[in-house]
This record gives C-alpha cells, structure tokens and sequence, in this order.
C-alpha cells in the first residue's frame, strides 16, 4: 500500500502533536509551512522534513498526498479549498472553519474535485467514543439528558489566538465544539444514527473588550426532546466531564475529549443504573489519539472515498450551523460572518459561469432563468452572498424577496449583494408587497419604496401585490400599479395569491379601460395539490380551471412550494436548526395529505426511480414542463438544495405529464409547447399587450361557453 506523503500548514503545537504522532503511522512527512521560512526551519529540524515559508508555497508541491491544516481558525478556509482545488487530500482542524457557509463550500469543493476532505475532530475516531455510543445505544432510550463542558482558565494577551478576534477566538470556536458534537453524537445513537441536529439552541456568556466570548454556555433541545446543557471556557476551570441519563442508567466520562493521552492512553468510563450501583470500563489504547486518527484517515484515502463514515461532511455542517446560533445568541460576530466584509469571497468569481435555460417575458428585455431564488432564508450577509453567488455562477439571475421577509433583510441582503458585485442589469427581481392586514391600494407605493431604498435600486423588474383584499374592488389595485410603472419603478406587475375569479375581474378591468393587466402570477403550483392553504390568504392554482386558463392565457407564473414544502423529500441530508416557514406533519396531512397525492407521491417515486433522479427532482420538473411559462421559486439553504433543484431542468416529462398528475387523458396542446431539446423558450409576443389580447379572448371565449 502507497505510503501518504503529507504535508503540515502550521508550526503550532497541535502541528507538533501531529508530527509527532506521524512517528507511529505509515505516513511520512514531507514538508511543513509557516508564515515565515524561519519558524517553518526551526520546526522542522527534529523531524528531517523539508520547511516552507509561505502556506501556500507548500499546497503546490507535487510529492505530497494530503495536507494537515493546524492554522488558526480564519485562514482555515482559503488554506483548504486551495488543497482541494490542487487534489490535496486534507485533514482539517477543527473547527472546520469559521462558520457554516465556509465549511458548506469546502465540501462542496470536495465533492466536485473528488478529493478527501475530513475535519479533525481527533476523540470521535478513539474507542473510548465508539465505547460510550454502544452504550448508549443498547443502555440508554431517548430522550436523553446531556450535560457536557470543557474549561479551561489560561491568562493570555488579547493578540493571543485564544482570544483575538482577527484569528477567531473565542471558547465556543475552539473548545465548545466538542460539548456540542457529542451531544448530537449522543442523541444520534440513541435514535439509531450517527448524530442528530438540535431544533433550538440558547446562549449566553461573557465577553471580552473584543467582542469575543470568553466563557460561553447553552441549551441545546433535539426533536426528540433530547436536552443538552454545554459550556465552554478559556477563563474558568472544571472537571470537563461528560455526563449522559435517560433518568435510570448513566454514563459518566471525565475528560472525554483527551481519551487518555495525557493517562498513559488509559481512559475509564462508569455506567451507573438507578439504584446508583457502578460499572467501571477501562480503555487502552497502543497509539495515541492523533495516531489512530491517521490511521483512519489514511484507510479512507486509500479507498479514495471523500469523507469518512466516523466524521462525515454532514456531521461538519451540522456542527458548524450549531456553532453559528450559539454564536449569534451571544452576538459574537467575525468579519468573515459577514459577506460585504470578507477579504474574499466563499464563491470565486473566477470560474466560468454556466449557462441555464432561459425564458423571455414581455416587458422584461433580459432573459429569464427557469429557476428563481427564493431569498427569505438567509442567515446573514455572508450566507447569503454565498448563496447567491454559487446560484448566479450557476447561471441563475431571477431572485425573489418580499417586504415582509426576515424583518426587510432579505430586500438588504440582496440588494447589498447586487451592489457589491455591480450586477443590477444582469439580474431579474422579483419583489412583493402589501401583505395582509397591509393589503390596501394606498399601502403599496410607501411599501415598494422602503424596498427600493433597502435595496439602493431604483426599480423592479417585477412586482406583485402579496396578498388580495377581496373586500376591496379590483380597480384600486390596477391603477395603482399602472401609476408605479408609467413612474418606473417597476417594468412588470402581477398578483401573488389571487383566486383565479379575482384576477381575471382585474385584467378585464385593466383592458376594459386602456390600461395594462397583470401579466404575471406567483401562486402556489405544485405536482401535489393544496387540501387547505399553507398561511390564512394563500391560493394555489394547480386546479384544472387555472391550468386551463393559464394555458390559454399564457401569463407567466413564479410558484412558490414549487416542491410542495417538502412532500415529495425521500431524506434531508443536510438538516440545521428549525426555520419559522418549516413544515411539519400536522401541515403536511392538513396541506398535501389527500388520497389523491398520496397516490401522485406514490407514482413520483416510481417514476424518480425509472429515471435515476429524486422524487423531489421530478416533482419540480413537473413544474417545469408544464404548457404554460413557469419559473418555479426555490428557497436553498445550502449549495447542495440549490444544486440538486437545478438538477430537475435537465429532466423530460413530456410523456409522463399525464401518469403523475392523474389525468385520465392528454392535455390539448392548443398549439402551446413549452419544452423544446435545448431547454430554451422564447416567446413571439414582444409586448405586454399581446398577453392582454390573450387573456382578453380567454375572458370572452369562456363567458360565450358559460
């Protein structure tokens, strides 16, 4: 077996540990890097490896397989995505990085580069851990009661990397990590898995004059009412015991995080039952825990997988998003949590951008991508220009916001974003207004422009009232909008969440009267059809009429819960804290839970399986397909959801449309087709009121029928 040549960035003394404990594994070391050439020589000079000044000077060296990050904690990321993007195999000190939208590109870098990736979480590869899961799992039945700490109390300067904030310091970063990933470690053994993600986290602790947490402690609450108290400490000592109940048998662990190494590699579990009688089970070990860990990490690059099954990237993610609200709760924020603030962005804007299919609207002179990105689930301003980078860069340029979202966030983070990468012409948005109980005529000029100001954009491209007031008439609406377009403030108006009588009594108002209609509609639409509406005013338009009617009119539509919020998901990879907009199972039933799209989930999954796609892949195909323009609103939180939606245009349902959906026979074509080899749809009309010469003789065609 090849014998891995690695690499160390970093002279510090988990650098040294590492090294040292190299002495007891097949690999070999080859070179380490400094900052400075010096220190790299000074380092060095026990081991007989070659030193490097410069970081990066050392990912560019040929001979060397995989590479150990031991930096501090804010160079983590560009250090390991330069690895991966040389082939680097690299093992990671953990935190893996900063935050969750760093560790969530570095995976992503992983995955598309084919190259192993591992964070160095060093006590979850020691049999002590395996030891405290299997009891756990055959002792102990959830809920579980968890409390776990790691303190220490060191005096350092604030330059130190412990404290300071331009290396990213703070307790919960470098120690509090541990107290929480074996408390999702816990919780997963005892339902079965490898970890669970906790719904709810809550802060609090001390900090110091920069901001950073000195001391931190929190309670972490899992779906399965599981509960976790943590602490974490740079200024205060404790035992650093790890204690976990089901209230009748208890495992107890001091000092779980060394697993011996500092005890002759002897460790000692006790398992008390609740008459408080004790079992005492010792641990032993021939190599040491960095040893054992590279071990593990050299039998996972010799299989050339790209993340271990003890520490998988998912497992990284979900420790870093916890990380980040335990953070938040405490407002210990770093540069790099903030995206106008980075040094460089998570998404290079050096590759070459893709090219997604695209769809013109009249009255919007930019090509349209069939996908809009729903922009209500950011975080923050980091997470969100990831986020909306990775989709621009993917060839996405249609984003939704609304004036209620996130408190008016979401309109500042994305104009923010738009501004700093000077891409308002290259981008189509979609805003909303006059959301209940602010659905009134008089309520959407104010409201757009509070939208435009957080922005800094002088218009929309496109904007529909939020909700309807069907006990005002229609006509206060139209002109109003007719008002704000004439004004330039936006190019094009529709309606969200309009029945299909309304809408039709406003544009046959509109066109009765010399003045343009809605030509866009952003209801929900999905393969499953809404029992009752998701929120109090919500109108879908999968019913038979509105198909109809939006085939014969041709009016374009952006559907939310395109992917019908979830019912059509077969397993969530990467899970995080719960969002407000989370559905759960009472919506579920209540929303989707008919006979009929059982049966429609039912036939998704056979097909999805025929077509070696995701059930819910298809189902936002579906959307897709349909002989009506559509541009299905999709709401990411991560680049995998993102990615796997842009999956779903690739796939063809034209002879499928039918046996999915439950129709008993085809759809008149009515001289409307809207799929095509290339994936490219261009309508002829080249203007708004060529829509409003269809919807007109949609109108009238249908009152001569009546």
């Amino acid at each position: 077996m090849k014998i891995i040549k690695w690499g160390i960035l970093g002279t510090g003394s988990i650098a040294k540990a590492f090294a040292d404990a190299l002495k007891e594994t097949e690999g070999e070391l080859v070179a380490v890097a400094s900052s400075t050439e010096q220190r790299a020589k000074e380092f060095c000079a026990p081991y007989g490896c070659k030193p490097i000044g410069g970081h990066h000077n050392l990912i560019s060296i040929p001979e060397i397989d995989a590479i150990y990050v031991a930096t501090p904690h804010t160079s983590h990321f560009e250090l390991t995505a330069q690895c991966l993007k040389n082939k680097k195999a690299v093992l990671c000190e953990k935190p893996m990085t900063i935050n969750a939208t760093e560790t969530m590109a570095l995976i992503d870098l992983s995955r598309k580069n084919n190259t192993l990736l591992m964070e160095a979480f060093m006590y979850k590869i020691h049999p002590q851990t395996k030891k405290i899961m299997e009891i756990i799992q055959q002792k102990l039945n959830a809920p579980l009661d968890i409390s776990a700490e790691f303190c220490f109390s060191v005096d350092v300067p604030e330059t130190h990397r412990l404290v300071n904030r331009e290396l990213g310091g703070g307790s919960i970063l470098d120690i509090g990590c541990y107290p929480v990933s074996i408390s999702r470690h816990a919780v997963g053994a005892a339902n079965g898995k490898n970890f669970l993600n906790p719904i709810s986290i809550e802060g609090e602790g001390e900090l110091n004059s920069q901001e950073i947490d000195l001391n931190a402690s929190a309670i972490l609450t899992f779906e399965d009412k599981s509960v976790a108290r943590i602490k974490s400490a740079t200024n205060l000592s404790s035992e650093s015991d790890v204690r976990i109940t089901d209230g009748t048998n208890t495992i107890l662990v001091n000092q779980p995080w060394h697993c011996g190494e500092f005890t002759d590699r002897k460790s000692q579990l006790k398992i008390i039952d609740k008459e408080g009688n004790e079992e005492e089970i010792d641990i032993s070990t021939d190599k040491g825990i960095y040893a054992l860990e590279i071990d593990h990490f050299s039998e996972i690059f010799h299989t050339q997988a790209t993340e271990s099954s003890l520490i998988p990237h998912n497992d990284s993610h979900g420790n870093m998003i916890a990380l980040d609200t335990w953070r938040k709760d405490l407002r210990v924020v770093y540069d790099e949590d903030r995206g106008e603030r980075r040094k460089f962005p998570v998404i290079s804007n050096k590759i070459p951008r893709e090219i997604l299919p695209t769809l013109k609207i009249p009255g919007i002179d930019k090509e349209l991508s069939r996908l809009v990105f729903g922009c209500d689930n950011q975080s923050d301003t980091n997470h969100a220009f990831a986020m909306f980078d990775h989709f621009y860069m993917k060839g996405g340029n249609v984003f939704d916001t609304a004036y209620i979202y996130n408190n008016g966030k979401s309109d500042y983070y994305l104009g923010s974003w738009i501004e700093s990468r000077n891409l308002r012409e290259e981008v189509v948005i979609l805003g909303k207004g006059a959301h209940t109980p602010d659905c009134e005529p008089d309520k959407i000029r104010p409201q757009l422009e509070e939208t435009l100001n957080r922005m800094s954009s002088e218009y929309l491209d496109i904007y529909c009232l939020h909700r309807d007031n069907e006990s005002l008439p229609v006509e206060g609406f139209i002109d109003t909008l007719n008002d704000l377009k004439e004004e330039g403030l936006i190019k094009v108006f529709g309606a969200s969440n309009w029945s299909l009588k309304r809408f039709k009594q406003a544009n046959n108002y509109a066109l009765s009267n010399g003045k343009e209609p809605f030509t866009v509609l952003s209801n929900n639409f999905s393969l499953a059809r809404m029992n009752n509406p998701v929120w109090p005013g919500c109108y879908s338009c999968s019913n038979d009429d509105y198909v109809e009617y939006l085939t014969d009119s041709q009016v374009a539509i952006f559907p939310w819960s395109s992917q019908a919020r979830g019912f059509f998901l077969d397993s969530q990879e990467f899970s995080g804290l719960r969002h407000v907009a989370d559905p759960n199972r009472e919506e579920q039933e209540r929303v989707w839970g008919s006979k009929e799209n059982k049966e429609r989930r039912k036939r998704c999954f056979e097909l999805a399986f025929q077509k070696s796609v995701a059930p819910i892949q298809l189902a936002l195909s579906f959307v897709l397909n349909q002989k009506f323009p559509s541009f299905p609103l999709i709401g990411p939180r991560n680049f995998f959801e993102t990615e796997s939606s842009l999956e779903a245009i690739k796939i063809d349902l034209t002879d499928e449309l039918v046996f999915v959906s439950l129709k008993n026979g085809e759809h008149d074509q009515k001289g409307y087709v809207f799929t095509n080899k290339k994936g490219i749809l261009n309508f002829d009309e080249s203007s708004i009121w060529k829509i409003g010469d269809l919807i007109r003789d949609s109108i009238i065609r249908e009152s001569i029928e009546r």
